[in-house]
């Protein structure tokens, strides 16, 4: 009944999870949508240095503060474990304070003298105060998990996104009127009403917990060792855990600053620069960031079960599961990259009403297959217990990507195309330096033909297809209606692809909920599956 509970628990925080990262990536194209590029280019600035400081101050925390509530809950020292919430919540409302008030207060040098754009002040000071509340949140959803007790965390994410992102919408259209700047900083503090209101949900959650765990502080044993070796113990858990979080929020910063800036020797004007940095960061990059929502969640169930065979020592399991989880990701993230690429112009237009995204949108396509497959083979090596070596790798690719972006988006013949390049290259050098740690580790070896041949040349007819589909359903209809009927009709051709190349069985079917079995029944007495 434990064990089911316990599943049960981490399935609602993964669906919570998913539906908070959907939410969060969603809402940008209607705020692209009012922003326009420039206004997302001063938004896409402020945020970088929110994520950072974020980072520097919350990463790993939570997990960290749930392994040590565990710890001292499974040796039933219950006033231990609430010990370390008071440490943990004295540690992170005093840092996460400190932090806020630093950058607040240095605004303007961020602006000026970093980003080297003055109007980025108004969305570095408006999201600033973000930073305590996110502090104080990660020490009681921490805390809750160490109770096993998900609920509270799951409901404060969805809370916390919804809130957000109802702020973003409002205050960037009401605050319009008064100019760009002021509108992007009302988008930037959607980030405090939605750490505000997770943080009121679980301050009431927390007051009816704690009255049902008060009988149980009497002859508890705190933990032994001082509060400053406690609040060490809680940052030695939390840093191998914070490690990637805090390379992709440094090189989401350098991109704020390295990007405008060349942009502008390639001899651009600094407003255009903001504008195409926008573009290419808060528009395009969106909808690369998209399907890595479900790569992220291969990832993370990926993580328990090669933990799990590898302390059995099953080495065998742990290259199956691999396989598994490798394969899955090629076969969503090649058509995904495929029709991104195919359809970037109409799928600007389509959801941002500016076709020029097309031209960053198309050269960041790639991207997909490459953030996927680093992601999946990170969880892999995570589950193996190996957490800092995706850490490096990441750090590799982002200095390869910090390279040549400031090499090729200063050309004028590339510009932000070339950042676009870059930032390919850097994944695309994360996953193979995972790919080769996972060889040496397990022995790994894909049978090339079934996972990547067959899915890429279904891919491929899908593309062709489809771009003749839209370019002659121009002639009946409009642009936006044709790349609909185009990405149905790119389904439909690349899932019939994969079933006459050969390339799905019955037994991948049988992942599918729910219609797999169905669809594995249908296509075995139509002798299209073997």
């Amino acid at each position: 009944m434990a064990g089911s509970g316990y599943f049960r628990g981490a399935a609602i925080l993964a669906a919570a999870g998913f539906i908070s990262k959907l939410l969060g990536a969603l809402y940008r194209i209607p705020l692209a949508r009012l922003l326009g590029g420039e206004g997302m280019g001063l938004y896409q600035m402020a945020y970088p240095i929110y994520t950072v400081v974020l980072s520097l101050s919350t990463a790993g925390i939570p997990v960290a503060i749930s392994i040590l509530v565990a710890e001292r809950l499974a040796l039933g020292d219950v006033g231990g474990a609430k010990r370390i919430f008071r440490v943990a919540l004295f540690l992170m409302a005093g840092t996460g304070a400190v932090f806020s008030f630093l950058v607040m207060n240095n605004a303007h040098f961020l602006a000026e003298r970093v980003l080297r754009e003055p109007r980025a002040y108004y969305a570095i000071a408006a999201i600033s105060p973000a930073i305590f509340f996110a502090s104080v949140v990660s020490v009681l959803r921490g805390y809750f998990q160490g109770f096993q007790q998900m609920k509270p965390t799951a409901l404060s994410q969805l809370v916390e996104q919804l809130v957000r992102v109802a702020t973003v919408l409002f205050l960037s259209w009401w605050l319009l009127p008064a100019g760009i700047e002021w509108s992007a900083a009302g988008a930037a503090f959607g980030a405090v009403t939605g750490g505000l209101a997770a943080l009121l949900v679980l301050a009431l959650i927390y007051k009816r917990f704690r009255s049902s765990t008060r009988m149980l502080r009497k002859g508890a044993a705190s933990p032994s060792g001082s509060t400053l070796s406690l609040m060490g113990r809680m940052l030695v858990i939390a840093l191998p855990l914070s490690l990637g979080g805090m390379v992709m929020s440094l090189m989401q910063a350098a991109d704020a600053v390295i990007v405008p800036l060349r942009l502008q020797l390639a001899g651009y004007s600094a407003a255009r620069s903001v504008e195409l940095f926008g573009q290419l960061t808060g528009m395009a990059g969106t909808l690369l960031n998209l399907p890595a929502i479900v790569t992220m969640s291969i990832a993370t169930s990926l993580i328990p079960a090669v933990s799990k065979a590898a302390s059995l020592r099953k080495l065998g399991m742990v290259r199956s599961h691999l396989r598994t989880s490798l394969r899955a990701t090629l076969l969503f993230v090649l058509p995904a990259a495929c029709g991104l690429w195919i359809l970037a112009s109409p799928i600007g237009l389509l959801l941002y009403d500016l076709e020029e995204v097309g031209q960053p949108l198309s050269v960041l396509a790639p991207g997909v297959i490459f953030l996927g497959l680093y992601q999946v083979s990170s969880g892999s090596l995570q589950g193996l217990g190996k957490p800092y070596i995706p850490a490096g790798n990441f750090l590799a690719g982002v200095m390869l990507k910090i390279f040549l972006t400031y090499k090729l988006a200063a050309l004028p013949s590339l510009g932000v195309q070339g950042a676009a390049l870059a930032t390919v290259a850097g994944f695309a050098l994360a996953f193979f330096l995972n790919y080769r740690s996972l060889v040496k580790l397990t022995g790994l070896s894909l049978p090339w033909q079934r996972n990547l041949l067959k899915p890429g040349a279904a891919a491929l007819f899908m593309s062709v297809v489809v771009y003749w589909f839209y370019h002659q359903s121009l002639v009946y209809m409009s642009s936006n209606r044709a790349t609909l009927a185009a990405v149905f009709i790119g389904i439909l051709v690349y899932g019939f692809a994969l079933v006459f190349l050969g390339a799905v069985q019955e037994t991948d079917l049988r992942y599918v909920p729910k219609a797999g079995p169905w669809l594995a029944r249908f296509l075995k007495k139509m002798h299209l599956l073997k």
